[in-house]
């Protein structure tokens, strides 16, 4: 994979209501080099997988309102397939520096599919989303589009991530309603970023050969669009990690960016 050097010290800012924003962030920091990132977890209102629209709106325009006042942003990463559908282009218009997103990739999966039959895990108010809905609805006259809304599967990649044991039955319950099709998707659209976290132990409880797709190689060409890059090479600055609430996990989280190579880990109230 080809990585590029930014001519600049961009600044990203990336931000999801918990952990799944990581899986974009290590996408974008293995192909991009010399951007300095800032990564805010809304711990104090995960997950927003079950959160109305509108708080969802309001509660981005108050994170990017006070991010920008203490940082200087180059582009904000909606990491999260729920707030992306939610907002998005409707929060670009009160903010002067570009916002990207990743939404459910169902074109892709159209054209992934041999036997047409497609499988959609996503959070409850993603798959609620009325241009999702509609979207589905129309497919649906030559495609079987399959969806499940689970957050119980938000928590559990969660979990994962910060070092726990997750056991295999806990996930075969969430899609026990799958277990009597007759033909079972063979592509399956990951519609939440938390979900590439689990991706082994949904391969171990579904059939083989399924096609699993994900949002991050779409924020790609999205990141060409907004950022000049070459090949000189600056000196970058640290990153950082803020949370918005300090919760029992907080330890297992400063750790685990600690990992990632963020130096500053705090808290951020809002």
């Amino acid at each position: 994979m080809k990585q590029i050097f930014l001519r600049s010290q961009n600044t990203i800012f990336i931000f999801d209501s918990g952990l799944g924003g990581i899986t974009i962030y290590n996408y974008i920091k293995s192909i991009f080099l010399n951007i300095n990132f800032i990564y805010l977890l809304d711990n104090k209102y995960f997950p927003y997988g079950n959160k109305s629209k509108n708080f969802i709106l309001q509660r981005l325009k108050k994170i990017l309102k006070k991010i920008s006042n203490y940082y200087n942003i180059t582009l904000a990463v909606i990491a999260c397939n729920t707030a992306s559908v939610s907002s998005l282009p409707i929060i670009r218009n009160y903010f002067n520096f570009p916002i990207i997103g990743v939404t459910p990739v169902i074109d892709l999966a159209i054209k992934q599919t041999k036997n047409n039959v497609i499988g959609f895990l996503a959070t409850n108010t993603t798959l609620k989303n009325f241009k999702i809905r509609k979207k589905i609805n129309f497919l649906n006259k030559k495609y079987k589009i399959k969806t499940i809304s689970s957050s119980k599967l938000v928590f559990l990649a969660e979990k994962k991530l910060l070092g726990y044991k997750i056991k295999i039955n806990e996930i075969k319950k969430i899609f026990k309603s799958w277990d009597n099709f007759k033909i079972f998707p063979d592509t399956i659209i990951l519609g939440c970023t938390h979900f590439p976290l689990i991706l082994n132990e949904l391969k171990t409880i579904f059939p083989k050969n399924i096609y699993f797709l994900d949002s991050k190689k779409s924020i790609i060409l999205k990141f060409k669009k907004y950022l000049n890059y070459n090949q000189i090479n600056v000196k970058k600055k640290e990153n950082v990690v803020l949370y918005t609430e300090k919760s029992k996990y907080i330890k297992q989280i400063e750790f685990l960016f600690l990992k990632k190579g963020f130096k500053k880990i705090s808290s951020f109230k809002i």
